[in-house]
Formats: structure tokens, sequence, C-alpha cells
């Protein structure tokens, strides 16, 4: 047993030997306060080797420290993968150097550098010799992120030293809340074949991180445009067009956000497109939510609207540095604030007067204006300094796996999802709607057809002409003509002709229509009165609404005897010169309304015009056609004075009526 253990042992130690020989411990940097760091290629014998350690840092600027012989070891050393703010160099803008030695491996191979973002712009050098950079230098130094990069270096000999050197340029506005220099760690050194690849794996990381807002703003542009098409065929229902101006904005600021992402934009720029893509949004919004809630636009609602549509304007405050990135963002806050707080606060009115729409959209309305002043807020803090990082809800992962998806993204998900929720249900209402109202316009354009007379009768001596349009499917104006039976052999033939115009137009005037022909046919089986018939008509009016009715009568005989009586219409014309009748209030107002009559004689060739107020209100370009138009056309034919006025703008309802005595 013990020669066995022993043997044992042996091989133990055998092997674990041959495995220390086999792989070789890499040799790491040393860092410490007193010696600089320097990457080797040539004793780790690795392809790439991070960049992480300490650098020599020096602020100012000359290019000479570019120089491969210059003497730096005067220069303090910070960690390269935090920014220089926090390394006792708070609110440092303008140039700075870092300086960092490289060892080439022994045999020649094609090497690169993957520099992780540094803020603002900067140059890289090699040897001094410039091998590439981010940005402008002053005086053209731009206000921009930039994203991990990487640069080839030019072909060095074997186990050379190579000397890096950045030359860095910080933008003031950063500086009062962001450190410069390298942001955070990660920069490689190396073979340039493995840094090309992990290169594309980091660009296809930071694709992965917006799969989200890419994803929400298809969907909003899809909807968006789908919604304004169906604005365009229901014009009348402006609710579609500020959904789609909303959608539509929200997909350009899911664009804005995933295009930053992916390149490098002006930060003054894109801030300036997303404060105008967000204006117009919560300007839309602002329209949409009075809309569909029937809010009054008050003197309130038209300062929050000025307020939403000047808020890119504060862009320029740090663009020019009139004022600080977190005074900028504060009245940005200031500005979102009362735009939110007031369609909150008119959903929560709504919600507690009962009205479901408001209930309906209150919860996912509520939870994106939070997170948007949420948002607001941490940013403005960090800008403050409050806070030593920028955590926003846009970082706040939901879900991790196969992607990541944010709360932001899921947030505008719900609330997008919960109005076109809403808009489906508002259509398929309104469609309801619609085809009972068309249902009833039909019954109504059916019973109106049956009022209005088809056939004119045959009256001996007299020579009858109508015009009858409405200026909707039906109208509120009315025609009638009655024959009278002769009261004994040898008196003369009478013809009771009335014509009326209902207030208003479309389906409640027609109604009324309706009531006042059955009403004359009632009335005229006892009467032959105009003024008693007037009367009739007035008693069935009282009490059925607000509307009221305009409205002669006149009875003429065969010996040409012509009674006539108005009730508010305009007066018949004579051969082209308007009767002078005595005009009583329209029908439907009052009870005690009296309706005198007045009689006159006509001749053979006289011609009697009658009208609705749709031939003198005809308009065009703001001008009414006029009673002088109309006294000189009321000669012509019933369908010519008709055709003239709808010509001319028809704006009401139209019906001629011309009776010519012959005799």
């Amino acid at each position: 047993m013990n020669r066995q253990c022993c043997h044992a042992v042996l091989v133990v130690a055998l092997f674990a030997l041959a495995s220390s020989r086999a792989k070789p411990q890499p040799v790491l940097p040393l860092d410490s306060p007193s010696r600089p760091a320097t990457f080797s290629l040539l004793n780790d014998r690795q392809p790439v080797v991070s960049l992480d350690g300490q650098w020599r840092f020096h602020p100012g600027d000359d290019l000479q420290w570019a120089d491969s012989g210059f003497d730096d070891s005067a220069w303090p050393l910070l960690r390269s993968d935090q920014p220089w703010s926090i390394q006792g160099y708070s609110g440092l803008s303008g140039f700075a150097w870092y300086r960092f030695t490289v060892r080439a491996p022994a045999q020649t191979m094609p090497l690169a550098i993957l520099l992780p973002s540094v803020l603002t712009d900067y140059e890289v050098f090699e040897n001094g010799r410039r091998i590439g950079g981010f940005g402008e230098m002053p005086p053209h130094g731009s206000l921009q992120f930039n994203q991990t990069l990487l640069y080839h270096l030019p072909p060095a000999p074997a186990s050379a030293t190579l000397q890096l050197a950045i030359r860095v340029w910080h933008h003031p506005t950063f500086a009062a809340y962001l450190g410069g220099g390298p942001r955070y760690g990660g920069g490689l050194v190396g073979d340039a074949a493995i840094l090309e690849r992990q290169f594309q794996l980091v660009e296809a990381d930071r694709s992965t991180r917006i799969v989200d807002f890419y994803t929400v703003g298809i969907l909003d542009a899809i909807v968006g445009f789908t919604v304004f098409g169906l604005y365009l065929s229901r014009r009348s229902e402006r609710e579609y067009l500020w959904f789609a101006i909303l959608l539509i904005s929200d997909a350009l600021l899911c664009a804005l956000f995933v295009s930053g992402f992916l390149f490098d934009f002006p930060l003054a720029w894109s801030d300036f497109a997303a404060e105008t893509f967000g204006a117009l949004r919560i300007a839309a919004a602002l329209f949409f939510f009075s809309r569909i809630l029937e809010a009054r636009r008050s003197w309130l609602w038209r300062v929050v609207l000025i307020t939403a549509l000047l808020d890119p304007l504060n862009v320029f405050l740090y663009v020019f540095r009139w004022a600080s990135a977190a005074t900028t963002t504060t009245l940005r806050v200031l500005f979102d604030v009362p735009i939110a707080l007031w369609i909150i606060a008119l959903l929560l009115r709504r919600s507690f007067a009962g009205n479901r729409n408001a209930r309906l959209l209150l919860v996912p309305t509520l939870l994106l204006y939070g997170t948007n002043i949420v948002n607001g807020l941490l940013l403005s803090s960090f800008q403050f300094g409050w806070q030593r990082r920028f955590a926003s809800t846009s970082a706040w992962s939901i879900v991790r796996r196969p992607f990541p998806f944010q709360l932001d993204a899921l947030v505008q998900l719900i609330f997008v999802v919960a109005l076109l929720a809403f808009l489906i249900r508002r259509f398929a209402q309104s469609r309801a709607s619609e085809q009972q109202y068309i249902s009833d316009l039909e019954a109504a354009r059916t019973l109106q057809q049956v009022l209005i007379p088809e056939k004119l009768p045959d009256i001996p001596g007299l020579k009858i002409e109508t015009a009858y349009h409405p200026a909707q499917e039906v109208g509120g104006d009315f025609y009638q003509i009655f024959p009278l039976p002769a009261l004994a052999s040898n008196t003369p033939v009478h013809t009771l002709i009335v014509i009326g115009d209902v207030a208003g137009k479309g389906l409640p005037a027609a109604m009324t229509v309706s009531l006042l022909v059955g009403a004359l046919r009632s009335l005229v089986e006892y009467t032959q009165s105009p003024g008693e018939v007037l009367a009739g008509l007035n008693r069935r009016l009282l009490g059925r609404g607000s509307s009221f009715t305009t409205c002669v009568v006149l009875r003429l005989s065969s010996s040409g005897t012509l009674t006539i009586s108005n009730a508010g219409h305009l007066a018949p014309y004579r051969n082209g010169i308007e009767l002078a009748t005595e005009a009583a209030l329209p029908l439907g107002i009052t009870a005690d309304t009296e309706f005198p009559e007045q009689t006159l004689q006509l001749v053979p060739g006289d011609l009697l015009t009658l009208i609705t107020d749709g031939v003198p209100e005809a308009t065009q370009h703001r001008e009414l056609f006029g009673f002088e138009r109309t006294a000189a056309l009321s000669i012509q034919p019933a369908h010519v004075i008709a055709n003239t006025a709808i010509g001319f703008g028809q704006a009401d309802d139209i019906t001629v009526l011309s009776v010519a005595f012959q005799a």
C-alpha cells in the first residue's frame, strides 16, 4: 500500500510540473503610485493585452509631448479606466495629454489599438505620428459623445518600444458635470485581426442595446401613418390627425435615439431635433386630449401650448454657453411639467366625472409623463453634481434576454397600445353611430320625397314651377300646393300655396318639416284662411324644441284675388318687385302670435315668385348674393333662379316657387 501511494504522489507531481510548463503564467504589468504601467506584448506572449492601468497625465497642450523621446517622468499618474474629474482634476476643460508605453511582440504582426469612449475630442499618436482621432480640435471643437473606436498602428520592428500619446480636448459644457479623458476601461492593444473581431462584437452589442427603441419606433411609424390615412378619409374627426402626429413624432424621436447610438452626431443638433420632436409630440397630445375629452381652450390651455412650442429654444442656452447644461435641463423639465400636469389634471377630472375614455387613458398617461419627468430630474441632478453617475430610467432593463428591454421603451409601448385600443373602440362606436345616422337619414330622405310634391297639380289659369335643392341630404325647406274645392258652383276656385323654412339643416330640420306638412294637410280640411293655417301650425310647433320656422301662406282665386299671411318669411315678389307684407313672428316662438292677412288683386300676366333665404344668402368669397340680385332675378323661371344661386355659392337650402297668373 505504501509503495502504491508513493507512486500516485509521484504521478500527480509530474503531471502538475508538466502542466505548469505547458501553460506558463503571464507576467502582468506592475502598477504602483511611483511606477507607470508598461503593457508588453514581448514578455506576456499574448496577442492582445489590456490597457487598463496607470497612464502619465498632464493638463495643457504641446505637440512635443507626442514625441517618443520626451521625458514624462515628472508627470503624475492617473488610472485609465476613470475620467480625470474624480482623480483630482474636477471641472478641468480644454487640453490635456496621456502617455503610455507598449512593447511590440518578438514576432512581427499587424497591431491595432481599441480605445473606449474618450471625452470630448482626441488625437492618437504613436512615436510622434498621428494615427487617428475623433472630432475636431479647437477652434472647431465638437460637442458630441464618441464610442469605442479601433485604430491600426504602423508596422513596428519586433520587440520595439512604442510610445503612445493621446491628446484630449474636453468641451467646457461637458466639464461642468462630466470628466474628461477615458470614461471607462476596456482599452486593448495587440493583434489587429483579433481586435477587429472584438470591435465587431462591440458594435453588435451596441446594436442589441437599442432593439427595444427600434421596435417601438417601427410600431409608432406604422400605426401613425395608418391613423393618418384614416384621418384623410374622416377629416371631421381631428383626433385621428393629432394622434397620428403624436405617434410620428415618437417614431422620429426613436429614430433619433437609435441613430445617435450608432453614429456620432453633434450633440447640439441632435438635442435640438429631439426637443423639436418632443415639443411636436406634446403639442399633439394637448390637442388630442383636449378634443377627446372636450376641454375648453382657455387662456391656460394657450399658455401651456406656447410653453411646449418654446421648449426647443432651451438648447441654445447651453450651446452658446448662456447657461449651464444643468440650468438648461432644469428649465426644460420646468417647461414639461405644466403640460404634463394639465393633461393629467384633465384626465383626473374627467375620470371622477365618470368619463370612460379618461379612465382608459389615465394610467398609461401617468406612466409616460411621470417617467419623462423623473428622467429630467435625474439628469438635472446629475448635471448639478448631486449624483456621481447618471442613472436614467432608460438604463433600467425590464428584460435582458434575448435582448435588453428598458423601462422607457416599455412605458412608451404601453402608452401607444392603450391609445390605439382607445381609438379602435372609438372608431367602432363612431361607425355604429354612423350606420344608425345613415339609416335615419335614408328614412328621412324617403319621407321627404313623399312630402315634397313629386308632381305639381294641374290648375287652370295658373302656371306653377318649382326648384328644390337642399344643402345636405335632406333639408329644412318645404312647400305645398293645395287646390281647394269650390264652396259653391258659382264661386271662384281657390288654390292654397305654402312655402316655409325650418331653422337649421339636415335630419332635425327634415323631421320638423314632416310634422309641418302633416299638420298642413289636416288644417286645409277645415279652413282656407292663410292666417288660420299659420295659427294652427304655430300651435303644433310650440313646445317641440327651440327651433322656429318661417312660413308664408297664399290663397289665390281663379279671379285673381290674392290673400297673404306671413310668419317671418321673405315676402313674395310680384313681377320683380317685393310685396309689402305685414310679417308676424316666425312659428314656434309664442302662443299668442297673431297672423294678419292682406288682400290684393292680380291681373293676367302677373308673376309671383316665392323663395327661401338660401337664395339671397348664397355666398362667394364672403360676399352675399343679396336682395338686389335676387329681386332682379325674380322674373326668371324657378330653375334659373335656383341654379344661379347655387353657382354663386350655396350655403343653405334653396327653394324657389313661381306662379304665373293667366286667368
